[in-house]
C-alpha cells in the first residue's frame, strides 16, 4: 500500500473491493468507521472530494432498494468506484 491516509489508497480499495459506500472506503482503507467513533470525518471526507474532483473516483447515486439487495442499509445514496 502506499503512503498513509491518502487519496491513492482509497482508490486501491476501491480496484481491489469494487463499489463501496463512503463508510466501506474509509473503514476499509483506514480503518475509520464514522459510526461508531466520536471523531471527526472531515479528513477522511475532504480526501475523498479530491478524489472525485481530479477524477480519479466517480460516484454513482443509488436508490434505497438497489442499495438494500446488495446488503447496504436504506441510507446509502451513492456508491464510489474508480
Amino acid at each position: 500500500m502506499t503512503k498513509n491516509n491518502s487519496v491513492q489508497q482509497m482508490v486501491e480499495v476501491l480496484k481491489d473491493q469494487g463499489p463501496l459506500t463512503e463508510n466501506g472506503i474509509h473503514t476499509t482503507a483506514f480503518g475509520y468507521d464514522r459510526n461508531t467513533t466520536y471523531h471527526s470525518n472531515k479528513k477522511y471526507a475532504d480526501m475523498l472530494r479530491r478524489g472525485l474532483k481530479k477524477g480519479i473516483i466517480k460516484r454513482q447515486e443509488v436508490d434505497s432498494g438497489f442499495a438494500k439487495s446488495l446488503g447496504y442499509n436504506g441510507n446509502t445514496k451513492f456508491l464510489y468506484y474508480v
